[in-house]
């Protein structure tokens, strides 16, 4: 049974063919986005009517992962593995499994297991990729990390098939520059444009339209440009080379302790931020703005997701207001914060990202799960506070206290799953004791 038929097509037949274990297994997967406890659901339907099959273990066991129900995933993985040892996807999902609970070396094991085993190499390697990436492994990480664009299912090289990708050697010609990921990724990996330039005779740089603005005010002297709507480009100046931003870090030879260094970039509108800074001062006269967003929506956001009531922690400090940079922020989680949230600024940071860059820069301090926010703050080089999951995403390393990428940005990790309380207690201890306790120039 195929998952990607029209959903209504795979919805009659759950109906007309309801123990038929395929079509079960089809509708879990449907279902899995909008609703996971339902495709758990429906999963588990698919392994009662066929308890020798493989794939409804595995799909039992993502439905349990998006769930965070991570003890019980690893459970129903490993049956799956047990009733077909060679199965490569199940491996990679496996590997995920033991990835959250720390046994990154077994992880690592798994990815080659299964790419023996006829996973898709692009898989494997990608999650190998990450694997190295987060031990500081650059050498072995950055090759594999091109993975992602197999991932895509895009061949970046077929835009422009007459131009060679760039090597990371001087060329007098343009550079296309293209930031093919999300949000988050294009503020991080542009923080690299600073070394790319006395390489480059001249830059064209491909964005996002949602970023144009904010991107082009902080390279001036940097074409800059957003596809159409209908992701059509019109004519471009001669160029000598192409290469995708994410692949910045190898040509250049972004390691720890190398040459090349990440720097703050971003430029707010400056009458934005002033009328913004000069507002909630008014409101909160003699008080250090600390802007904090407490939730992501990504796929994984519940884990990086610290309640309201969290907060009390920060709000309590005398001398602090904390100003709502929340992109979406539910009903439900402004009326748990109440009077302790200041949410009247007139931007909604999900509609207006050069708002928003002009709303973080008129802060002293942001503080934050990690999401596309801490990257905007540490891009604008604002003291920022990330509170880091135990599992924490490849870009924030393991152990360490400081940020590869943004100077002024300071990592707190959760020691246990879930349990944001000591984590949110520490950075409140960071801003009571913080160097700097004066409120910033307007200027």
């Amino acid at each position: 049974m195929n998952d990607g038929l029209p959903p209504d097509q795979i919805r009659r037949l759950a109906v007309t063919r309801a123990n038929d274990p395929r079509v079960l297994h089809a509708w879990a997967g449907r279902r899995m986005a909008e609703a996971p406890l339902e495709g758990l659901k429906w999963a588990r339907r698919a392994r009662v009517a066929d308890p020798l099959a493989p794939p409804p273990r595995h799909r039992e066991a993502l439905a349990l992962w998006t769930l965070g129900r991570t003890r019980e995933a690893e459970t129903a993985g490993l049956r799956g593995l047990l009733l077909a040892p060679g199965d490569g996807p199940a491996l990679i999902n496996f590997g995920n499994a033991k990835k959250r609970h720390g046994e990154d070396a077994l992880a690592l094991r798994l990815c080659g297991w299964a790419r023996a085993a006829g996973a898709p190499a692009h898989m494997a390697d990608m999650n190998a990729a990450l694997l190295h990436l987060r031990h500081g492994d650059f050498v072995r990480g950055w090759p594999l990390y091109r993975a992602r664009h197999r991932m895509l299912g895009a061949d970046p090289a077929t835009i422009w098939p007459e131009l060679p990708e760039w090597d990371g050697r001087p060329i007098a010609g343009r550079l296309r520059l293209i930031t093919e990921q999300g949000i988050g990724d294009t503020i991080m990996f542009l923080t690299l444009l600073a070394a790319v330039r006395p390489r480059v005779g001249a830059v064209t740089l491909l964005v996002t339209a949602r970023l144009t603005a904010p991107i082009q005010r902080s390279f001036p002297d940097i074409q800059v440009i957003a596809p159409d709507t209908d992701r059509s480009l019109g004519p471009l100046p001669p160029a000598e080379a192409w290469i995708c931003a994410g692949d910045l870090p190898a040509v250049l030879g972004l390691s720890n302790d190398g040459p090349v260094r990440p720097a703050p970039y971003l430029t707010a509108d400056g009458h934005k931020r002033r009328t913004l800074r000069d507002r909630l001062q008014r409101r909160h006269p003699d008080k250090r703005l600390i802007g904090i967003t407490w939730t992501s929506q990504a796929e994984d956001g519940w884990r990086r997701t610290v309640a309201p009531t969290l907060w009390h922690a920060l709000s309590d400090l005398p001398d602090v207001a904390l100003i709502s940079l929340q992109y979406r922020a539910s009903r439900g989680d402004l009326a748990a914060f109440g009077d302790r949230l200041e949410v009247d600024h007139g931007i909604e940071p999900f509609d207006d990202l050069d708002g928003l860059t002009a709303l973080v820069a008129a802060m002293d301090v942001v503080v934050s799960p990690p999401n596309n926010t801490v990257h905007f703050a540490g891009a604008l080089g604002l003291p920022c506070h990330v509170m880091l999951p135990v599992d924490p995403d490849w870009r924030w390393g393991l152990g360490r206290e400081d940020s590869l990428w943004y100077p002024r940005t300071r990592l707190f990790r959760q020691q246990r799953d879930g349990d944001w309380a000591p984590v949110v207690a520490r950075v409140a201890t960071a801003l009571r004791h913080w160097p700097d306790r004066t409120v910033k120039s307007d200027s």
